[in-house]
This record gives C-alpha cells, structure tokens and sequence, in this order.
C-alpha cells in the first residue's frame, strides 16, 4: 500500500482528505504547522506540528510514495501585506521540498488556483492556459507550478499541478462543522444567523464553482496518476466543475434556497457592497472553464451540481 504524505494535512482540503483516506485505509504521513484558521484533527495519524520545510517535516515525508502539497500561507489579501513572508513559505519552502523530493524520487501534486491564468487570451481556459499572473498570491502559485513542472528535470521526481477553482462545500470533524471563508460557505453562515449577503461590487464577477468532495476526487486520482509506472508527462490539472455562475446569481441562489428550506424564517436580503479587492480583482464576464483534458487523464468528473450543492452547504450548516 502506497504512503502518501500530506502537507496542510490539518486544513480545509487536507482535513477531509484525510479522513477519506482513512475510511479507505490508506498510510498518510501529515505535515501542518497550525498556522491557518482551520484545524481538522486526525487521531492515530502521525503528524508533525511544523513547517512543511523544515528538517522535520522533511525527515516525516522521507519515506513517502507521493506528496501531496496542500500547505501554503494562502489568500490575495496576506500576499499582498505581507509579500516577503508569504513567498518566504510559498516558494521558498516548495522550492525546498521539491529539491527533498527531487533526491528521493517522490512525486508530488501541487496545489495551485485559476487566479494564475491573470486575464487569459483565449476563453475557456483548459489545462494548456499558461500563467499570467496579476497580483503576488498568483504570482507566488505560479513559481510554485514552475518548480513542480521542472521536477522531472535531469531525472529527477514526477509533478503534478492542480489548479482549482472556487472551492465551497463543509464537512463535520469531531461534531464541529469545518468550512472555509469562501463566499458560498460564508452566504451559508450569513443566512443561518439571519444577516444579510453582502456582495462586492459590481457582482458580476463570474467564477466556476467546484464542491470540496469533487476536489477530493481529484486529488485521490491525482495520486492514482503519479504512481503509475510512467505517467506520459508533468501535467496541469483543471479542478473545476465547468459550471460558472456571478457572484450575484449566487447570493439570489443561496437566498432562494434558503426560503424553501425554512419557510417561516425571515427572507435573506441581498446586498450589492463596496468591492475591497477591486484594485485586484479580475472580471471575466464570459468566464469558462473546459476541464475535459483532466476529465480524460485522471478518470474523474466532477458529481456536484451548483444547485445540489449550495443546499448540501444550507443544510450542513443548519445541521
């Protein structure tokens, strides 16, 4: 049986991994250093509470079959305060472990974003969307998809880069409900405490939305891929559903739902805001997502449909 290493194997994603793994049986060596807001545990799993690059957590991953690098100081906003600090971890650090893993031969798969394709030149984007990054949090994934793309170099390690779109979806861990602050999960707790969704201006913005079990999915195959005999390349995932919706269309969604689930609750309003991120964020108003290359290579497709999930998201929280 395969070992698979796990770096932010206590956060959002890595937490519900590992506890897919764990129904399945699978042996997971864990690395996270609880720096970030979520802290999925995971009893009888050995972690180590570090840095992913530290001498540590390097010797705790020495003798896995694959990596999987989830951690990472994350977020448009931290990157931007802090730039020196965050690259400091986000490609110097995976700089680090690559070269570890370039030593030894593991492979390991790359967590990325769409927010590396900046502006891109051609819609839809696909898995062959080369980076274009516009702000330091894509600039810093896009040097982290380089050094895993180079991995093979000279003999080296295989790599893998999953690039992922807008992530929502909960899970539970120990009875405590664990979700992230994106904007379905947040629209989620704002309807629940009775408060209004809030949406940045000008609400157009439109993104492809891809559940947290579908994301799982991928990562599963991911592994599956890498430890193939030969992979036939370094490739470039697209984890994302194909399905794009504005950030508007998705309050009203939320809203909707959220009326026909408790009808005797007050309505949910809808509130256009000032945008905070305007100076960084992009609008794609004809945004589109082809993932049919990711489909074909890893045998996975995503099951979530937007609307199936957002009310798995309403009724998780109200749970």
């Amino acid at each position: 049986m395969a070992v698979i290493g796990i770096t932010g194997g206590s956060g959002y994603i890595g937490g519900r991994l590992v506890q897919r793994y764990i129904a399945d049986g699978m042996n997971l060596r864990l690395v996270d250093d609880h720096s970030g807001p979520v802290q999925v545990n995971a009893p009888g799993v050995p972690v180590v509470h570090a840095d992913f690059a530290s001498d540590e957590s390097l010797r705790h991953l020495s003798d896995c079959d694959v990596v999987l690098h989830l951690a990472a100081r994350s977020g448009v906003v931290m990157c931007q305060r802090d730039p020196s600090g965050t690259r400091k971890v986000n490609v110097d650090g995976t700089r680090r472990l690559a070269d570890f893993c370039r030593e030894r031969k593991i492979p390991i798969a790359f967590a990325s974003s769409f927010s590396v394709v900046g502006i891109p030149a051609n819609l839809p984007i696909t898995e062959t969307t080369p980076a274009r990054p516009t702000h330091e949090y894509s600039q810093q994934k896009a040097e982290g998809e380089v050094i895993t793309q180079t991995l093979r170099d000279d003999g080296g390690a295989l790599g893998a880069v999953l690039r992922m779109s807008n992530l929502y979806g909960s899970y539970r861990s120990e009875g405590a409900l664990v979700a992230k602050g994106n904007v379905l999960n947040l629209y989620a707790a704002r309807a629940l405490a009775g408060g209004t969704l809030e949406v940045y201006a000008p609400g157009t913005q439109r993104r492809d939305y891809v559940h947290l079990e579908d994301v799982c999915a991928h990562w599963e195959a991911s592994v599956r891929y890498l430890l193939r005999p030969r992979p036939p390349e370094v490739p470039t995932f697209c984890v994302a559903s194909g399905e794009t919706a504005t950030v508007i269309e998705i309050a009203h969604r939320v809203s909707t739902m959220w009326k026909e689930l408790h009808p005797d609750r007050p309505e949910v309003p809808v509130k256009v805001v000032e945008n905070p991120r305007a100076d960084v964020e992009i609008l794609h108003p004809e945004f589109a997502v082809d993932p049919t290359r990711t489909r074909r290579a890893l045998g996975v497709r995503c099951e979530m449909t937007l609307d199936i999930g957002i009310r798995r998201v309403l009724q998780g929280v109200d749970a």
